[in-house]
């Protein structure tokens, strides 16, 4: 097994054109932890990615892994291992894929039934891919990428596509391989697929830095929920006295004190149904960085805000 090495973000940008993909990115992901890369979907998760393997250059910046750029490595293949956006010819088996990127990678062909027994591959592992789920896929793309017994893995949404049994069984191998000293990078656009998984979060939103650190670090403090008969009205005046409003399943969340809340709706005359105050949890912290909150508020007449009811 090759050493885990750190990863480096510094002042990465990507532009395509007028479209500023990446701006200004700066973090690092650590070996012996597994890090979380997070945000919604367009947010520049897999541009960075694909910077950091070398798909793409950068505009400014540098993304780095062990001090080098991944073009510049030595026996890339044994160091690091990724799964991006990883596709496969559907008449080949899983045996066969893996047989032909060990040859061509100066792997032994033992290594092809080792990792294919680590994901849990073995059962399948003579059938066409093209009768794969997308969950097979993803165990395949990990095989691929543990073939080199790398020390560093990059994984796009690797849980993507598993089903229950198979995301209990991927925490339990990512942080098994990070307990042995490997670097692990994977992304994801949801905090709740991998935050029993991952030690540190990164998390990018319009292609721009918004939280680096433990996911411990990640506030919890209270936000309110409140409601009322006339939602839109109740919007407009928490808005215009600058609160930031967002719909959790259904309520309406203000990260505020509710003696707060309650003063800014009694004075713009707006009867509440409902104002209660709720522990925040890591959701509400990562929808807040994010910047996942309601719209301005709609003029009279056309169409309401999120998780109100047409009338």
């Amino acid at each position: 097994m090759a050493a885990g090495e750190t990863i480096v973000f510094d002042d990465m940008s990507k532009r395509f054109g007028a479209v500023h993909a990446v701006s200004d990115l700066t973090f690092t992901v650590e070996p012996g932890r597994v890090t979380g890369f997070l945000g919604p979907n367009g947010a520049g998760k897999s541009t960075s990615l694909r910077v950091l393997l070398g798909l793409v250059n950068p505009s400014t910046g540098t993304a780095t892994i062990g001090g080098a750029r991944y073009a510049t490595l030595r026996d890339p293949v044994r160091r690091v291992g990724a799964a991006l956006e990883a596709t496969f010819h559907p008449g080949r088996s899983a045996r066969a894929h893996l047989s032909s990127v060990a040859v061509a990678g100066g792997i032994p062909r033992a290594r092809v039934g080792e990792v294919l027994e680590l994901v849990g591959a073995t059962p399948y592992a003579d059938r066409r891919v093209g009768g794969y789920s997308l969950g097979m896929r993803q165990r395949l793309a990990l095989a691929t990428a543990l073939l080199g017994d790398p020390g560093v893995l990059v994984l796009d949404e690797p849980i993507n596509g598993l089903d229950p049994e198979g995301i209990r069984w991927i925490r339990g191998l990512l942080r098994s391989l990070a307990a042995e000293g490997r670097t692990v990078l994977l992304s994801s656009h949801l905090l709740s697929e991998v935050q029993q998984t991952v030690d540190d979060v990164v998390v990018i939103a319009g292609g721009r830095l918004r939280y680096t650190g433990p996911l411990a670090g990640l506030g919890t403090g209270p936000v309110t929920i409140v409601d009322a008969p006339d939602r839109p009205a109740l919007a407009a005046a928490l808005q215009g006295a600058g609160f930031a409003l967002r719909v959790d399943a259904g309520d309406l969340v203000v990260d505020a004190d509710p003696a707060d809340v309650g003063r800014v709706a009694q004075a713009a005359g707006v009867a509440l149904r409902e104002l209660r105050q709720r522990s925040g949890g890591l959701e509400d912290e990562f929808l807040a960085l994010v910047g996942q909150e309601l719209p301005p508020p709609p003029p009279p007449g056309s169409t309401p805000i999120p998780g109100e009811a047409p009338r």
